[in-house]
């Protein structure tokens, strides 16, 4: 028992230095919060014939990173155009199990590093609500929370990590708000990279936009998670 005690230290000691010093080496060298430079070095990549499965692999540590997904499906949509939703759905689902794994492996850290990074800005939902009401409400929940655009996709990963969701719930609502909410982002910027030709399908893609994000917000405003749907709906069952 002590002996598998300390095997599993080592290995977690061994993936969080690793993962320590893939950060450093990152920024130093390839300085990935850059998001000029970020595109630059992805531009240069489309000259490669084989840029496909790269991308997918360098988006997938990027995502991991904490780079911005929004960044990511850009640079799929300036690259690849609309077949670029399939490889930032592909990008986004193994960045989300990597973190999920990785929140999972060391629990009791991560929880305290996102508790203490999600208060840092007041918002209107305290993340024990978040994980209460993900416990209680299950798929529903987390993909309404995977939906919301103010949350980083990055975080996101780790809070549902440290939640009780289960991993097939976890990986459906990835697959339908990378694939419908990125999936617009990368049809944007391929249509409005080509603008003059594309004048029809640029504005389709900015009433998607328009679309997505109104269904968000009444989903919010109509749903039971919403303080101000739930005190409507505590007071109709008092009266």
């Amino acid at each position: 028992m002590d002996r598998k005690n300390v095997l599993s230290k080592v290995i977690k000691s061994a993936v969080l230095i690793g993962s320590i010093v893939g950060l450093v080496c990152l920024v130093q060298n390839y300085d990935i919060y850059n998001v000029d430079k970020i595109m630059d070095t992805l531009h240069t990549m489309a000259e490669n014939n084989s840029v496909k499965i790269p991308f997918i692999l360098i988006s997938t540590v990027l995502l991991v990173f904490f780079v911005p997904i929004s960044t990511v499906a850009a640079a799929a949509g300036l690259l690849f155009q609309i077949e670029g939703i399939i490889y930032i759905v592909i990008a986004g689902l193994l960045a989300s199990l990597i973190s999920y794994a990785f929140a999972k492996l060391y629990r009791s850290n991560v929880e305290k590093w996102v508790f203490k990074f999600y208060r840092r800005k007041e918002r209107e939902v305290p993340l024990d609500e978040v994980l209460e009401r993900i416990r209680e409400h299950g798929f529903s929940y987390a993909l309404f929370v995977r939906a919301l655009p103010f949350m980083p996709f990055s975080l996101g990963n780790l809070i549902f990590g440290v939640s009780t969701v289960s991993l097939m719930d976890y990986i459906s609502t990835t697959l339908i708000t990378v694939g419908v909410g990125q999936g617009i982002n990368v049809f944007l910027v391929a249509m409005a990279a080509d603008f003059s030709e594309q004048k029809l399908g640029t504005v389709l893609a900015v009433i998607l936009k328009g679309l997505y994000y109104y269904m968000i917000y009444a989903w919010s405003k109509k749903s039971s998670y919403h303080p101000e749907a739930k005190k409507m709906t505590e007071g109709e069952g008092l009266s």
